[in-house]
């Protein structure tokens, strides 16, 4: 990823994320650069330097960032724009400017105003993370295979833009390039938005009668459901805080969501008989037995399942058969790329079932089945 002319990165903010990256930086045997460590927690960068996350740490963002040839921001995104002001007057023109924060369009727009063209700034967000903070939760496999966004600056040299999707790629992530404004509106949908339903559903169990009991008998869902909420606060008031018109449109429609359940729920069996003439419920290949307003709910499970099989496998047809595996045909492929592995498998499982029904019927009567 360096070159001789890379000889000082610098990491501000030695927490999971950014103790993360120098991890795998740090693990580049033809390096030929230094990296160095700044936060404000002095315990934090003491841990990164022992834990062998930097080469060394110092103290004052002015004496740290002086000469650097890449500036790496783990921090929350306010505190980032902060530090994009504080540090400019000691940053080298031509400098790298990168970034991991959870927001893009802010940090990528008050770049723009402190440096205009005297460095090169590419945003940048990992979509790994960890309910736990601090550098002693930091991991070298914590970016593997996770997608990683790019948001480069439009005068960002080519070169640099090189150098940071070296960075990405010694951590074994997925570059994607994405537009800052439309990074917020997706990531408020996938990332954010789980982060306060994840609040709200704690929140809700917790200030209720009930919770003596509850605490006893939640199992792994509550559990699942609820993780997000052990993350830093900094961090997650941060991310409210410069992304709230997109969150706050996608929680409508997430109440809107719920309420679509709520009225399910509230209907009389006749009332759903009623309402479901003439709609078509999704099939996942079983038959069901409910009838009336356990029908309709039944349907929206059903739907979400199959669309959840979808997106686990968006992958498939991009990875590298194991020694052993049959390597799927061309019509198999395009059917799994339009319909996803598990509905086009299900698919086949039917034809396949009704060939054999054909061939069994042909065998009885004595002719010659058809291939």
């Amino acid at each position: 990823m360096a070159d001789s002319r890379e000889s000082k990165i610098v990491i501000i903010g030695t927490g999971l994320i950014g103790a993360s990256v120098g991890l795998n930086l740090m693990a580049r045997k033809d390096r030929k650069y230094e990296v160095v460590g700044v936060d404000r927690s002095r315990q934090n960068a003491r841990a990164a330097r022992e834990m062998g996350a930097v080469d060394d740490t110092v103290r004052y963002l002015d004496e740290a960032v002086r000469d650097a040839s890449m500036i790496v921001l783990a921090v929350p995104s306010r505190a980032a724009e902060e530090m994009l002001v504080a540090m400019e007057p000691h940053v080298s023109e031509g400098t790298i400017i990168t970034d991991t924060c959870s927001t893009k369009a802010s940090f990528m727009t008050k770049a723009h105003e402190v440096y205009g063209n005297k460095v090169s700034v590419i945003g940048t967000h990992p979509m790994a993370g960890s309910e736990r903070s601090g550098p002693s939760a930091a991991s070298i496999d914590l970016f593997q295979g996770a997608a990683w966004a790019v948001t480069p600056s439009a005068v960002a040299s080519e070169s640099s833009v090189r150098v940071v999707l070296g960075m990405i790629e010694q951590a074994g992530a997925v570059p994607i390039y994405v537009d800052p404004a439309e990074h917020d509106e997706v990531v408020a949908a996938v990332s954010h938005v789980p982060l306060l339903l994840s609040v709200a559903l704690f929140k809700l169990v917790r200030d209720s009668a009930f919770w003596e009991d509850a605490e006893q008998l939640a199992g792994p869902g509550f559990r699942d459901m609820t993780r997000l909420v052990m993350g830093d606060p900094e961090m997650a008031t941060s991310i409210v805080g410069t992304n709230r018109t997109a969150i706050l449109s996608w929680l409508r429609r997430y109440q809107g969501e719920l309420d679509t359940i709520i009225e399910a729920l509230e209907l009389s069996d006749e009332e759903t008989e009623q309402l479901a003439e003439g709609i078509e419920l999704p099939d996942d290949g079983d038959e069901s037995a409910a009838t009336g307003a356990d029908a309709l709910i039944e349907s929206l499970f059903t739907r979400a399942r199959l669309e959840r099989f979808v997106f686990d496998d968006r992958l498939v047809g991009r990875q590298i058969p194991k020694e052993g595996t049959e390597t799927p045909r061309s019509g198999d492929m395009i059917g799994q790329m339009f319909m996803g592995a598990y509905l086009y498998g299900r698919l086949k499982e039917q034809l396949n079932r009704g060939e054999e029904r054909e061939r069994e019927a042909a065998r009885r009567r004595g002719e010659r089945p058809n291939r």
